[in-house]
């Protein structure tokens, strides 16, 4: 189980550094210098940047339950391994169809990843 706290960890990384570097790439006012600013100066952001950004404060939304749910397997010995490594997995797959705007394919992905946490969930009944 412990790979499942690393590839969760790799999960928040990814979307910690994903707007960082969509900025870099789609706008002239994020620069390398920038970044080591205080930010004090108001930029435009992309719609891709904003975008990334949602979708990071979309999985801080579910990650404490996914959170919850993998310490309760590992505590119970609930075997969840495939459902977690499925959930991580379905999350990746989140952050580019977010990012590209696909709205009803986002939705979608975003259902299975909650259906994931419920079954997950039911394993401890």
């Amino acid at each position: 189980m412990e790979i499942i706290a690393l590839f969760s960890c790799i999960l928040l990384i990814v979307h910690i550094f994903c707007p960082v570097l969509i900025g870099l790439f789609t706008t002239k006012d994020i620069s390398i210098d920038y970044l080591f600013s205080s930010r004090d100066k108001e930029i435009t952001y992309s719609s891709y940047f904003d975008r990334s950004n949602r979708a990071f404060k979309n999985l801080l939304e579910t990650l404490p339950i996914f959170i919850i749910l993998f310490f309760l397997s590992v505590f119970n010995q609930v075997d969840n391994f495939n459902l977690a490594l499925l959930w991580i997995l379905v999350r990746l797959i989140y952050i580019p169809v977010y990012i590209l705007g696909l709205k009803y394919f986002r939705t979608f992905i975003w259902m299975i990843s909650f259906l994931i946490l419920i079954l997950m969930g039911i394993k401890f009944i």
